[in-house]
């Protein structure tokens, strides 16, 4: 074929020899006829001469006129004689065998552009565009639009490397034509050009009446015929497709065409009627492991020959020309498939190819579980590889736990990023084999992660809570113990420096059960309504009293701020403890600006921020930012905790943060924080928005300028009956002595039930009822809850450092409750019975 290039391009331009002489015998004629008309029509002017001359000049046209006309007779009969008697070239031969050859047969160079091409290729290329190639034959891609999808340029580039490759072109179908199909052989000719040869492909589609039809040639799915020795002995082109092995190739042994075990169990099947149906891995083009199932039915005789079907597992698995050739489909009827479900299933699904999880390969795999590894979770993977094994976690004792079939299932981490958690479990699978079910925990782990948090800060918030309301009672006593005897040792006395010393050691101890207190979420809250762009305002005074001078302080209000229910000196304790520590953050970095902003909020904000579940309505948010050093993860993970803190030793207790966490808790709100090394920390508080009712604003302002013209009272003696209620003998007594030495008339009860009694038999009434809240048995609230008809015009003053919640509702609700916070000292104590029975008395009058 390749020989014959030269040939056919000198072909393609014949010596014009024949056209040559045509054209000297019609310029004879021409010219005999001109000089004849000239001698009659002209020869009056031209004279006797010209006319003679001109008539010379037709005569000698007339015989050169002869002349030729006679050799043109005389050449074609020699060359007639010549070809009766002489065979033909071997160029020509060659030249009229391609011309007319059946298959289509075009020459292109190593582009592709056609030079020459046979009769039947250029009637295949007839309709074919042509624009931007002049009135020459049609390329290739011209005829395939698309390059059959890949396949010319394919060619193009084995032929330029010098090979001869063949394959099939996908149908083509042209106007007056039905589908037709060709097998395309493109051979390298010399270093420029390349010779193709096309062969009608006889298919179901053609229609022909002499063409052989094959239904299964083109089904979608792999056909073949194996021997009993497992040599393939013939495939479809479906499966030399998958297999990537072009049609006219040798097809390869069985144990070729399939991974692993799945060769020997095909053959195996032979001789077994149970056997009918076998899960393997297709090894198909590009080395790439497709999970298929072979069924096959053997025929019995000299010669056992089996038969064959291949087809696809699952959408994700199966090869190339299964899935697509069951898109398009008619609908399915009702009800899914296992597959079906197997691919759509909400959790990850694998195949494994033997019955041990820790040497498994991975035969298939659902979508879902694609995801969750990453896309790591291909046929042909081992199975344990998709698996953190990592921080003590054991790969034996994992499976096994999981292939048990009771108790919880196994925990595993998957890699890839984000790192998943999930649960791990094993199924039986036919031949022996095992289906592997992965399902996500991630969510479910942070839960349990914040669960157990919650357990262990509300643990710690009851131990410190009931520490707190004891060491309470015993500061109380110390402190008014200590009172009691700087009244008697006054400034000047030898021992007035000592019992100050006690006095401001029980000061700062205070402090810390008061933290401890908040924390705990045990505080005694007086909520009130309160418009945070005036909290904020005058608390700013404050605030930049504490801050450096390195520290510049920002505030900025978001438009329309509602308002919010808490308590003004808790919530201004939780600001100032995070302006405190934003303070020390900015310290090592030379300064910086510390900014509050508040704004509002929604239920959704709340909730990405990291809420479990907020209250549905408008929220507050008040945002704490400062350009410090910032946190690290392990560090924000423990802020909170009491105790915890990153400052050196005896440059913080630990319990700012802490105290700022139940603060924000026991008043229905949520804190986050975001922080990174480097970047500084910002505090989100969110506080449920409140909107007060006519009501309580006229009674807000009302207490307010109340509160702006009340003096303090200057003398601490007075009359009265009072009733004390007190379960810690040590602070009952002290406080009874000092209140019976100012002139007032006390009675005492260590218990609720005993005050409750006092209260039924004491027909005169008392003008003051001082009670702990917190008591064995009856408590204050309780107490007060019963004792309410017979008390009448009774004020009551709580004192505790310790309070549920219930009672703090009580004591925002109760209008005539007020309250005194342990440890308090005796002159609070005073000034407070005090201002509560010329209270009383102003009302009485």
């Amino acid at each position: 074929m390749a020989g014959l290039v030269k040939p056919l391009k000198a072909m393609r331009s014949p010596i014009p020899t024949r056209g040559l002489a045509r054209g000297l015998f019609w310029m004879a004629g021409l010219g005999t006829v001109g000089a004849l008309g000239v001698a009659f029509f002209a020869a009056s002017e031209a004279g006797g001469h010209g006319f003679i001359l001109l008539s010379g000049a037709a005569a000698a046209a007339f015989l050169l006129l002869y002349a030729l006309a006679a050799g043109e007779a005389a050449g074609r009969s020699l060359k007639e004689k010549a070809s009766r008697t002489e065979p033909p070239g071997a160029t020509r031969l060659a030249y009229e065998a391609l011309e007319y050859l059946d298959d289509p047969v075009v020459v292109t160079d190593r582009r592709g552009a056609a030079r020459w091409g046979n009769a039947a290729y250029r009637e295949l290329s007839e309709g074919a565009g042509r624009l931007g190639q002049s009135l020459g034959l049609p390329a290739l891609d011209r005829v395939w639009p698309g390059g059959g999808d890949g396949a010319i340029y394919r060619l193009c580039k084995a032929a330029a490397a010098g090979e001869v490759r063949r394959e099939r072109m996908p149908a083509l179908c042209r106007d007056g034509h039905d589908d037709r199909l060709f097998d395309v052989e493109a051979r390298p000719s010399g270093p420029y050009n390349i010779v193709w040869r096309f062969s009608p492909v006889h298919d179901v589609r053609t229609g022909g009446a002499d063409a052989p039809v094959d239904w299964t040639d083109r089904s979608p799915v792999g056909l073949f015929s194996v021997s009993a020795d497992g040599q393939l002995l013939e495939a479809n082109t479906t499966l030399r497709s998958w297999l990537g092995i072009e049609a006219g190739q040798p097809l390869p042994a069985l144990g070729k065409m399939l991974a692993g075990e799945g060769a020997k169990t095909v053959l195996k099947s032979r001789g077994n009627p149970d056997v009918s149906r076998v899960d393997a891995r297709l090894l198909a083009r590009e080395g790439v492991e497709s999970p298929v199932a072979v069924a096959i039915e053997w025929e019995t005789g000299k010669a056992p020959v089996g038969r064959a079907v291949v087809y696809g597992l699952s959408a994700t698995g199966a090869p190339p020309g299964v899935a697509q050739a069951m898109t398009g489909t008619a609908p399915a009827k009702a009800g899914r498939t296992f597959d079906e479900m197997f691919v759509s299933a909400p959790f990850g699904v694998a195949r494994l190819d033997n019955a041990n999880p820790e040497l498994s390969i991975i035969e298939d795999a659902n979508p879902a579980l694609m995801q969750l590894c990453g896309g790591s979770a291909v046929p042909g993977v081992r199975f344990a590889d998709l698996f953190d094994w990592g921080e003590g976690r054991n790969a034996e004792e994992t499976f096994a736990k999981a292939m048990s079939g009771h108790g919880e299932p196994a925990e595993v981490v998957l890699k890839g990023e984000p790192r998943r958690d999930a649960h791990l479990v094993f199924a039986a699978a036919r031949g022996g084999k095992r289906a592997a079910y992965v399902i996500e925990i991630t969510a479910w782990k942070e839960l349990e992660r914040q669960f157990a948090q919650g357990n262990k800060m509300q643990a710690v918030g009851q131990l410190a809570g009931g520490v707190a309301h004891d060491f309470n009672n015993l500061l109380t006593a110390i402190r008014l113990n200590t009172d009691e005897l700087l009244g008697r040792h006054p400034v000047g006395d030898p021992s007035y420096g000592e019992l100050q010393s006690i006095n401001q050691t029980v000061a700062r101890a205070a402090g810390l059960v008061r933290k401890l207190l908040a924390f705990s979420r045990k505080q005694t809250f007086r909520t009130e309504t309160l418009e945070l762009p005036d909290v904020l305002s005058d608390f700013s005074v404050l605030l930049r009293q504490i801050l450096e001078e390195s520290v510049k302080l920002e505030i900025v209000h978001g438009r329309q701020v509602a308002p919010i229910r808490a308590d003004k000196g808790q919530l201004e304790t939780a600001i100032l403890n995070l302006a405190a520590n934003a303070r020390d953050a900015m310290r090592e970095s030379g300064g910086g600006t510390l900014t509050i902003r508040t704004s509002m909020a929604t239920a959704d904000d709340v909730r990405a921020a990291g809420a479990p579940n907020p209250a549905a309505g408008d929220w507050v948010q008040i945002a704490v930012s400062d350009e410090g050093c910032g946190m690290s993860a392990e560090t924000r993970d423990k802020i909170f905790e009491p105790f915890f803190t990153t400052k050196a030793a005896g440059q913080g207790t630990g319990l700012g943060l802490a105290t700022v966490y139940g603060i924000v808790k026991q008043s229905g709100g949520f804190l986050f924080v975001d922080s990174e090394p480097g970047k500084g920390s910002t505090f989100r508080i969110f506080l449920p928005a409140y909107e007060p009712t006519e009501v309580e604003k006229t009674e807000a302002a009302e207490e307010k300028a109340a509160k702006a013209v009340e003096p303090e009272p200057a003398d601490l003696a007075g009359r009265g009956r009072i009733l004390l209620v007190e379960d810690e003998d040590a602070v009952r007594a002290i406080a009874a002595k000092t209140l019976t030495k100012r002139g007032y008339e006390v009675i005492e009860a260590c218990d609720g039930e005993e005050a409750l009694d006092i209260i039924i038999e004491q027909e005169g009434g008392f003008d003051l009822l001082i009670s702990d809240v917190v008591m064995p048995g009856l408590d204050g609230p309780g107490l007060l809850e019963k004792a309410r008809d017979r008390l009448g015009s009774t004020r009551v003053v709580f004192i505790s450092g310790y309070a549920e919640e219930q009672f703090s509702k009580t004591l925002s609700a109760e209008t005539d409750v007020s309250f005194l916070p342990k440890p308090f000292t005796l002159t609070q104590l005073a000034e407070k019975v005090k201002s509560e029975i010329g209270a009383a008395a102003k009302t009485a009058a």
